[in-house]
């Protein structure tokens, strides 16, 4: 077998990794309606590094690749979006602040 057969099957499970990582920190963050406690720059920053990734994979033709990044930067896009929709911490159905209800160290 060819190494770069090897690298494309490698390749293709670094894609599915990559990709079904963010799944979950998405349905949560869309579950519970909360974005409060996810980083806007670290978003920023994963999908500015997963666009020039992808520009690069592009140009050198690696579809697995490309499918990886198109896909994160799908998913971070949509958690920025949530993060602008859900952002404030989510409250009980009596409207009182879930952080209001936690004491703080001098009450102790």
């Amino acid at each position: 077998m060819d190494i770069k057969v090897i690298a494309d099957y490698i390749s293709l499970i670094g894609t599915c990794c990559g990709l079904f990582s963010r799944v979950p920190q998405v349905y949560q963050t869309y579950k519970t309606r909360s974005a409060k406690d996810l980083s806007s720059k670290t978003m920023a920053i994963n999908i500015f590094a997963n666009s020039c990734f992808l520009f690069y994979m592009i140009v050198n033709e690696n579809y697995f690749i490309i499918i990886n990044c198109i896909s994160v930067i799908t998913l971070e896009g949509s958690l920025v979006i949530m993060k602008k929709k859900f952002g404030e911490m989510k409250k009980t159905s009596s409207q009182t602040s879930l952080v209001d209800m936690v004491p703080s160290d001098s009450d102790f």
